[in-house]
């Protein structure tokens, strides 16, 4: 493999982890007690999802409004059910949108695949302090195999290759 087109590789690779991890799911905004404002990345400017996503919310007991906002890509819930119901059915929410309709591209497998990542991450995330996830842990340990293949044994290309992988992974982080 030449060093060009380890390059191109890498590069398809780290936007490929990238993409797959991008996902975050709801993220809570802001939180008083029966009041809950969430915000979602594929909520904004996507009017079919928010009509979705409200009908979804409307027919959960406990739930008194719901507002979706297509425009900012939030949602403000007001409730009289227990927090841990909210994060539950928000959850819920959160993984009926992740599985592939009955015409997607990908079969059962991916969807394992994506699913096993993102379960991952998750645990990385939270079993390293909130520091570290998949996408930064495996820029590391490419960064530290590269380094140690350059400086230790001379070995180029694959070292090299091995540091912009890390580096790719990491593009557009922050």
């Amino acid at each position: 493999m030449t060093y060009l087109t380890g390059l191109a590789l890498g590069i398809s690779a780290g936007g490929k982890l990238h993409q797959l991890l991008k996902g975050e799911g709801f993220s809570l905004v802001h939180a008083l007690p029966g009041r809950r404002r969430y915000q979602h990345d594929d909520l904004l400017d996507n009017k079919k999802l928010a009509v979705e996503w409200e009908q979804h919310l409307t027919r959960v007991k406990g739930i008194r409004t719901v507002r979706v906002n297509p425009t900012t890509g939030s949602i403000l819930l007001e409730y009289i059910c227990q927090e841990e119901c909210i994060e539950l059915v928000m959850n819920y929410l959160d993984q009926l949108h992740k599985m592939p309709g009955p015409r997607a591209d990908y079969g059962k497998l991916g969807m394992n695949i994506r699913s096993l990542c993102r379960r991952m991450n998750r645990n990385i995330f939270k079993n390293t302090g909130y520091t570290l996830d998949l996408r930064t842990a495996l820029a590391l340990i490419m960064l530290v195999c590269g380094g140690t293949k350059i400086w230790k044994l001379g070995q180029r290309p694959a070292g090299p290759q091995m540091v912009w992988w890390a580096y790719s992974l990491l593009k557009g982080r922050y």
